[in-house]
């Protein structure tokens, strides 16, 4: 019988590519997506900028990070029009290319079925991908925050199982954050990689300070 590949499972902001500021929180894509938000509400319900933007931090106040769904909930609005809307984002400019990355997932890709999990709306997604010059590398292994599973929800990783076949024991996490990437990861039963140029993670079965450094790595893991 064959044995199957191990499966790596890699978050997208902060991972793939360094964030501006450190962290979404900080970043410059927070900011564009909630300019973008304050103007989406004020086309959609009709609203002028001053009292979208109280709607926008009223949702915020109550839904944290998930506009999307506290606009659904609140005002009956097409979450995949907000996303393809808000989020429809240029990647250039915020987000830094690391020098290798392509040539280092092709490596890995050899020895690893490869998947890409994040909770940012697919239309984000692509426009990073096509930034870095790695959409092709992921296939169809691509799974967005668009739908009821994401990682903030500790449900995307039995997704991801469920959806390629594969043993939580079989897949190894990589991701900048412990309480979206590395927690649910090892809660779930599976190895996690902590990804941080500066920082280190008590939580991770390794820490690597660029995904460049992740063959070597694996070499002995």
């Amino acid at each position: 019988m064959k044995r199957q590949k191990k499966l790596i499972v890699f978050d997208l902001d902060g991972t793939l590519y360094e964030l501006s500021g450190g962290s979404y929180e900080k970043s410059s894509l927070r900011s564009c997506v909630l300019k973008n938000a304050q103007n989406y509400i004020a086309t959609k319900l009709t609203k002028n900028k001053s009292k979208a933007l109280r709607i926008l931090k009223k949702i915020q106040k109550e839904y944290g990070e998930q506009i999307s769904i506290g606009l659904e909930k609140e005002f009956g609005v097409d979450r995949y029009d907000y996303f393809n809307t808000v989020w429809d984002i240029p990647a250039r400019g915020i987000v830094k290319k690391e020098q290798g990355l392509r040539d280092t997932l092709l490596e890995l890709r050899k020895k690893y079925n490869l998947a890409l999990l994040s909770d940012a709306p697919q239309v984000w997604i692509y426009n990073v991908l096509q930034e870095l010059k790695i959409q092709d590398i992921f296939r169809n292994n691509i799974f967005s925050g668009e739908g009821g599973q994401r990682k903030e929800f500790g449900n995307a990783f039995s997704g991801i199982t469920r959806v390629l076949k594969i043993s939580p024991d079989n897949c190894i996490v990589v991701g900048d954050q412990e309480q979206t990437d590395i927690i649910p990861a090892k809660k779930f039963g599976m190895r996690a990689i902590y990804v941080h140029p500066k920082k280190k993670s008590n939580l991770a079965d390794a820490n690597i300070k660029s995904i460049c450094e992740l063959p070597a790595l694996l070499g002995h893991f």
